[in-house]
């Protein structure tokens, strides 16, 4: 009967605490406890009960309640719940654990095993499993830091925010999240994944309306079939558009293009390169620089415009350098070789070999260099011209040249300077005429001459480099000249030769010219430098 009588008066005890707790606590009232509305105070500031299934006050402190089952909160237009909480009326603090939910608006939900809210500040720590969710988007990370004021999460122990709306997937050591504007922010080891595509970067800033993402620091994006690397830049997630800056470089089937400023469209496949550009096919060892230029991965044609310049390797480490004002290159899937078109002054220096004309083509599946309108090429001290050239390789290395219609051949006469023991142009010159004309070199040297149709030509004849002694002319349908360190040392004439030979005090100015004949030494490229205007 003793023992009856303690344990009503220990639950009356109880009870009286309760109702001093809620009489003496204004968060705590009558309308928090049935959970009306219209009851209730709507102060900003204070962290409203709304119910639960019971509510102990916590070792007599009046200000301080357990609350058990389906606690429920509210603070403005905040709404948060949990199996278990403590609330400290006082101090505006609330420690809920187990299934926390905190709803803001009719879209924001925030998930977690844990919750540290100050209704001061209206900032809540949520630990364990946390989710954030709002509409399309859902943000996962061990812990987040949710600021109501300013509808602002952070987390700082790595994250995951999921976008089903574009299918992107972003991942970081560090990220903010501005519910207002829509927009995240991430440091360290950045990561997007895309079905089409890969993003590493270090700093990234990402909008969901937009779907537009800011990216800074080493930044990588890895397609299918391409690649792209730069350390700053942005790209349109949406319409699959982007521009790179500062390193930029996209390598694509082979080929390399960088520039200060690169923009690339995923969907067209097409990208631009602005200023020091670079085009890069390591397979065919070629390499075009300029000021401007394009690449479309959808028919492999690529353009630079501006200050080119074109290096092409070729064995024992001899490049052949070209510029012109406006270069493409297309690549042909089948064999994965390019076709080089040049257009507009086009000019060519090799230490063997060098030209100017007014377009080209390289085709590198035949290894064959065709030069159009108005071109010269020079090879030694000889001058080689026609109504086009094609210079054919074999083996990365010049094997024939040949020049149709309107050929010449004109080659420089030397003398020896006894005073400066050295030899100089004596201002006269070999000539050699025809309707077409093909040169045969070896390791890159002129060796003989086959000239068909109308051949004419003029030969001075000397001896030890001495000034000339006779002007030879002749007139042969055919003949074959052979040549000896870039110098004519003999001519073979067929079909029945017509000619005459003239000692050089007889010969006159008319005499030592064939029609047509035009020395332009001073185009001739004297260097890699000289190609650039």
């Amino acid at each position: 009967m003793k023992k009856t009588n303690f344990n009503r008066t220990k639950t009356i005890a109880r009870l009286i605490l309760v109702v001093v707790f809620f009489v003496l606590n204004p968060t705590l009232n009558f309308s928090q406890i049935t959970g009306d509305p219209l009851l209730e105070d709507t102060s900003n500031n204070v962290i409203h009960f709304l119910g639960a299934d019971s509510i102990i006050p916590l070792n007599g402190n009046i200000n301080v309640a357990k609350i058990v089952g389906n606690a429920r909160f509210m603070q403005d237009s905040v709404f948060m719940r949990s199996d278990f909480a403590l609330l400290d009326s006082k101090l505006q603090f609330l420690k809920a654990i187990g299934n926390v939910r905190i709803k803001q608006g009719d879209s924001l939900f925030l998930y977690g095993d844990s919750l540290d809210y100050n209704g001061e500040t209206k900032i809540a720590i949520v630990r364990g499993n946390v989710r954030l969710i709002e509409n399309d988007l859902t943000l996962t990370a061990p812990s987040i830091r949710y600021d109501l004021n300013t509808s602002t999460a952070y987390y700082i122990e790595g994250g995951t925010v999921v976008s089903k709306k574009n299918q992107n997937t972003l991942t970081s050591d560090l990220g903010y999240y501005f519910s207002g504007s829509k927009t995240l922010s991430f440091k360290g080891n950045v990561t997007l994944n895309n079905p089409e595509y890969r993003m590493n970067s270090d700093t990234l800033d990402y909008n969901e309306i937009s779907e537009i993402a800011y990216f800074s620091g080493n930044t990588f994006i890895k397609g299918e079939g391409n690649l792209i690397f730069c350390k700053n830049g942005y790209y349109d997630t949406r319409n699959d558009i982007s521009e790179f800056n500062k390193d930029a470089y996209l390598i694509s089937d082979g080929h390399t293009i960088l520039g200060d400023k690169l923009y690339y469209d995923r969907k067209t496949g097409l990208g631009i390169a602005k200023g020091n550009i670079r085009l890069e096919d390591s397979v065919n060892q070629i390499i075009v620089t300029g000021d401007y230029g394009t690449r479309n991965e959808k028919n492999n044609l690529s353009f630079v415009t501006g200050n080119t310049l074109v290096s092409k390797w070729f064995e024992d480490n001899d490049t052949l350098f070209l510029s012109a004002d406006t270069i493409k290159v297309f690549k042909i899937d089948s064999t994965k070789m390019n076709q080089l078109f040049c257009f507009n002054d086009v000019r060519i220096f090799k230490n063997d070999l060098q030209g100017i004309c007014d377009s080209m083509v390289y085709l590198q599946s035949d290894s064959l260099i065709q030069l159009f309108v108005s071109p010269y090429i020079w090879s030694e001290n000889s001058q080689m011209n026609g109504d086009t050239i094609i210079i054919q390789l074999s083996s990365k290395r010049i094997k024939e040249l040949l020049l149709r219609n309107n050929s010449f051949i004109a080659d420089a006469v030397s003398i020896l300077d006894t005073a400066a023991n050295d030899t100089i142009p004596s201002g006269e010159y070999n000539q050699i005429k025809g309707k077409n004309v093909k040169a045969i070199f070896t390791q890159d040297t002129i060796r003989t001459v086959y000239v068909t149709g109308n051949g004419q030509s003029i030969y001075f004849t000397q001896e030890d480099l001495q000034p000339s002694q006779g002007l030879n002319k002749i007139d042969c349908s055919e003949m074959n000249i052979k040549f000896e360190n870039g110098k004519i040392r003999k001519i073979a004439f067929v079909n029945s030769p017509d000619g005459i030979l003239l000692p050089i005090q007889d010969a006159r100015e008319e005499d030592k010219e064939l029609k047509g004949f035009s020395w332009k030494l001073d185009l001739r490229p004297l260097s890699k430098n000289s190609l650039i205007k």
